[in-house]
């Protein structure tokens, strides 16, 4: 199922609709000022959240969220992610029309084929999906892993603010910001994805150029996938001609793939940055750096190999020692 198909059938799926003054909380009672609360295992069950007055805040730091977008466990060309008999949760938490929303905490666990080609696992899915008017969104502490997409902002989700937030073993995008909206992306983790942040919109209308992404202090691995029947891994950026803008300060870019894809995005990036400063790219194999590979500009420091490998490990130790409030998952050695 693709974005716009998931749009027509998203009425399928069991909701909780919340309106000013009668939004109820876990056991039924109604919470008071502008918080709502989300707490305990929600499994498969989707919670859609609107219209809640602008500025509310959605504790979910207790919460935890079942993503899963293949109904087998193994899908294939003979027998893609929309054949099978095991229960789906495409998009386990949807926020509608809630401007100025604060969104804390959540624990989203994939079962999200990892092994399967990529062409036969797209079946289209996010974590957390904020859309229709949540303007000045702000996603904080959400820890995602195993998922197709991580976090997506979709139409009229300007201004959003993603911090503190961790996602690991990502099949496709980190975050999806397909429709290019302006937006910042500060203080976050996302080890091991196919793609990291997407801006390349499925629609040739729309125009990101007068926008910006802002990408600060954060750390993105890229990790290889078997992608149409190649060990490969995305762009940290997937950008085209009409994306946002960038300005990039204070984050580590690390590419895992010798033959990763995306040259032609990765050349994009460095052109639409308009900001760089205090940045790192890390070359992770001993393989030498392709020649066609496009280098990033100034205010970037290249490392390769040991080197890269040693300072990603320790930006990654430092960023989860400092991050102590973000969930972990049981089975988490860190």
């Amino acid at each position: 199922m693709d974005r716009r198909s998931f749009m027509g059938v998203a009425g399928l799926y069991p909701v909780i609709v919340l309106l000013p003054g009668l939004c109820q909380a876990q056991g039924g009672q109604t919470p008071e000022g502008k918080e709502f609360v989300l707490a305990g295992e929600y499994g498969f069950e989707q919670q859609s959240i609107r219209n809640l007055q602008p500025g509310a805040i959605i504790n979910a730091r207790n919460a935890a969220f079942t993503v899963a977008n293949s109904r087998n466990s193994d899908p294939s060309a003979m027998m893609g992610c929309d054949e099978g008999s095991l229960p789906v949760n495409r998009y386990p938490v949807v926020i509608r029309n809630c401007p100025g929303v604060r969104f804390i905490g959540g624990r989203f666990d994939g079962q999200v084929p990892l092994t399967s080609d990529w062409r036969d696992t797209y079946c289209n899915s996010a974590a957390l999906l904020v859309r229709d008017g949540t303007t000045d969104a702000t996603i904080e502490g959400v820890r995602a892993r195993r998922c197709w997409d991580g976090i997506r902002f979709a139409e009229h989700a300007d201004g959003f603010r993603l911090k503190g937030c961790w996602l690991s073993e990502i099949r496709d995008d980190a975050v999806e910001n397909d429709y290019l909206l302006s937006g910042i992306i500060e203080d976050c983790l996302f080890d091991g994805c196919f793609s990291g942040i997407s801006l390349d919109p499925a629609s040739n209308e729309r125009d990101g150029t007068g926008e910006t992404v802002r990408i600060d202090g954060s750390l993105i691995r890229m990790h290889a996938f078997l992608s149409k029947g190649e060990i490969t891994h995305q762009a940290p950026i997937k950008a085209v001609d009409q994306s946002p803008r960038l300005r990039i300060t204070e984050s580590v870019f690390a590419l895992a793939a010798a033959n990763m894809r995306g040259f032609r995005r990765l050349e994009r990036t460095w052109r639409l940055t308009i900001e760089s400063r205090d940045n790192v790219l890390l070359w992770l194999p001993d393989d030498p750096i392709p020649s066609a590979l496009p280098l990033p500009p100034s205010g970037f420091r290249l490392l390769t190999g040991a080197n890269a490998r040693e300072y990603w490990n320790k930006a990654h130790r430092q960023w989860i020692s400092a991050h102590q409030d973000v969930v972990r998952f049981s089975d988490e050695v860190l």
